[in-house]
């Protein structure tokens, strides 16, 4: 797989007929120390409202003092349905617009808000593909959005000759939902090609640090629960728990997803050793956890926006929770963890 570069803000506005122009974004008070690596993680984010702006700017302001290399983009980029073409303006109206004053890159995943027919069903895989194709659209407002596949790796720091961390992006939307009509995603098609490709990129792999990011989690404390138990329907999204269990467990350091609307941090449960979950999709929308017993939490919370930043050095990597209010705003630090590798 192509390692992935750092990209320039550029400005094509004229394809689209409009008039607006994103502010010069100012440069970054902190640089990320050489060998380090600093990103945000936030997913469910594109509505094109208002808490996503509010929280875009919390994260902004966060970047700006910490430093951030980029972000993860876990999933539901669009809502409600995703786009229709690559051309579809929702792209500018929730995802460039929103990020206008934020100068880093975005690698995206896929969620099942942008395979729907109706909403989250996430049954139109196709769909998935508009949002692959923007990556290499020459006619983009900024080259922020990076989606190279529907599943791809890449290392970081970016451009590095020595990078310290593998990140694997999953296409969990076809495993996690109800088999899609078309043959191309059908469940167990799917999951042996994406299988075949994260055995050869494990393979390859020479990173210490290696991190996994989806839209679904593996488990998870709020509305949608565990994998194979989805939303309380047994065996549901049992392709992706097997999936994650058959591939990820006791290869991977982290595992960052976002589709309850929540913010967690869960440590390695039995049936998955040595990887901690993360989620993080209040990038936009909130909502109360569902069973806070479910699994063992080192933090969580719910009913409020927010983000998280993560940051790598050595053997060492810190998570920063922070809440965004939703009327004024305002950004908190929740919570801080450290996770250590031998």
């Amino acid at each position: 797989m192509k390692k992935l570069a750092l990209m320039a803000l550029a400005v094509h506005l004229p394809a689209y007929g409009m008039s607006w122009f994103p502010e010069e974004p100012e440069e970054p008070v902190v640089e990320v120390p050489e060998g380090a690596v600093s990103f945000i993680a936030i997913g469910d984010t594109g509505t094109g409202e208002e808490k996503q702006y509010k929280v875009a700017a919390a994260m902004k302001a966060v970047c700006d003092e910490l430093g951030c290399d980029f972000a993860l983009g876990l999933g539901d980029n669009i809502y409600e349905t995703g786009v229709d073409s690559v051309d579809d303006v929702q792209f500018i109206d929730k995802f460039e617009k929103p990020y206008a004053d934020v100068d880093f890159p975005f690698y995206m995943t896929l969620g099942n808000h942008d395979n729907g027919w109706l909403s989250g069903d996430g049954l139109d895989n196709d769909k998935g593909e508009f949002q692959v194709d923007y990556h290499y659209a020459e006619e983009r407002m900024s080259e922020k959005w990076n989606m190279p596949a529907r599943y791809y790796s890449f290392t970081a720091p970016l451009e590095s000759e020595s990078p310290i961390v593998t990140f694997f992006s999953l296409d969990s939307n076809p495993l996690a939902a109800v088999s899609d009509p078309d043959p191309e995603y059908r469940q167990f098609k799917y999951y042996r090609v994406q299988e075949e490709w994260i055995e050869a990129e494990k393979k390859s792999a020479t990173t210490p640090w290696k991190i996994a990011f989806s839209h679904h989690p593996y488990i998870s404390n709020g509305r949608h629960g565990n994998a194979g138990w989805y939303d309380g329907v047994p065996a549901f999204g049992y392709a992706f728990y097997d999936f994650v269990g058959d591939n990820l467990c006791g290869d991977f350091d982290l595992m960052i997803s976002g589709h309850d609307h929540d913010l967690q941090i869960l440590p390695p449960v039995d049936r998955c050793d040595g990887m901690t979950q993360i989620v993080s999709g209040a990038g936009a929308k909130q909502r109360p956890l569902d069973d806070v017993n479910r699994n063992p939490a080192e933090f969580q919370q719910g009913d409020v926006l927010g983000f998280m930043h993560l940051y790598i050095e050595g053997n060492e990597l810190i998570v920063r929770v922070y809440t965004v209010d939703e009327v004024t705003g305002e950004h908190t630090l929740a919570h801080s963890y450290q996770l250590m590798r031998d």
